[in-house]
């Protein structure tokens, strides 16, 4: 099978979520084409940074690049993260595709962008877009979480197929050798907190968490540089040392104000580190007890309370993320999508 992925990013431009899927997606489809935006160029239409709309702006090229690129080639089947092949699901229906949705625009805006700029054209705008790409398509949701916001906001139904994590990669490791590895000279409570380090992502609770528990320590793996007290910030740190941070700590805090999935606390879990996390993404449709605490309110006491609950019972989530979210079970499950939807195009 010939396949080709429409994407923004590659996961070497971008580390994030959406680009982290795109490469465990070449597992299953060997010789995978993925197409970024800096591969076709620009798009010939204006700047629309301002109505937040770069993404569909940034989708028209991409279909468009696709199409002259299929001119040479013959393709099977398309994949299009979010919104990267609207145009293309318009303008060309007899194309095979799947469109693959990490998020909702309006779920996103109703999560995190309330009162910002960002708020209206995300919450109204956007999803314009995202509905062109599901017409007549086959869609695919990363989560529970997401199949409900589709079903709900734009009544587009989806087959769920969960991301899955690198169990040979992520996996236990002696807390004590990975702490002297990162050179963290701590006997006491750890915990670990990956991402950007914005209200989004819950950062201003790790660090009035932080702030409150002396005893505790936060290894802080993020983008930039970031202060608070009991913090150990890691900024940029690559792919393949990730299991180190893990492992080095007691739990992982994950107060997220608004998840589609959730990668990070996926391959804490397969390290065997358990959470303190909010409920949403795939938190959501987790067991409480074998993951480790999951809280319901953005409240810092709330938060420390979780924190008590889990360094007493020291919970062991790998066998949860083994049942479920193993790239073996991903791989297969994509190809099966992948034989239905070249069978319903032909």
């Amino acid at each position: 099978m010939k396949a080709a992925l429409l994407s923004f990013y590659s996961f070497d431009q971008v580390k994030g979520g959406t680009e982290l899927f795109s490469e465990h997606l070449k597992r299953a489809f060997p010789g995978l084409e993925v197409m970024t935006y800096s591969d076709v160029g620009r798009s010939g239409l204006p700047n629309l940074e301002r109505l937040n709309l770069q993404q569909p702006r940034m989708g028209f090229s991409l279909s468009r690049g696709f199409l002259r690129r299929s001119r040479l080639e013959r393709y099977d089947l398309v994949l299009c993260n979010s919104t990267a092949g609207w145009w293309l699901s318009l303008h060309r229906p007899d194309v095979p595709m799947i469109n693959l949705f990490h998020y909702t625009s309006i779920g996103l805006s109703e999560g995190t962008l309330r009162g910002t700029p960002g708020y209206l054209p995300s919450r109204y705008l956007t999803p314009v877009f995202e509905k062109a790409a599901a017409r007549g398509k086959m869609n695919i949701a990363v989560s529970a979480k997401v199949n409900r916001e589709l079903l709900e906001h734009y009544r587009i139904r989806s087959t769920v197929i969960e991301n899955g994590v690198d169990l040979d990669m992520f996996r236990p490791l002696p807390a004590a050798e990975c702490r002297e590895r990162l050179g963290i000279d701590h006997d006491g409570p750890l915990a670990v907190f990956v991402g950007r380090a914005d209200h989004t992502k819950g950062f201003d609770i790790v660090r009035e968490l932080a702030r409150r528990r002396k005893d505790l320590k936060v290894l802080c793996v993020t983008s930039g540089q970031v202060e608070g007290e009991n913090l150990i910030v890691r900024c940029s740190v690559p792919n393949d040392l990730m299991p180190v941070h893990y492992c080095a700590a007691d739990l992982m805090l994950f107060p997220s104000r608004y998840e589609s999935f959730g990668f990070a606390p996926l391959e804490a879990m397969a390290c065997d580190v358990p959470l303190v996390a909010s409920r949403t993404g795939l938190m959501e449709d987790l067991d409480d007890e074998r993951a480790g605490a999951i809280v319901p309110r953005h409240d810092v006491d709330d938060y420390a309370a979780a924190v008590d609950k889990v360094l007493a019972a020291r919970p062991h989530p790998r066998g949860l993320v083994g049942e479920r979210y193993s790239l073996e079970r991903f791989a297969r499950d994509y190809r099966e999508a992948a034989g239905k939807a070249i069978g319903e195009q032909a």
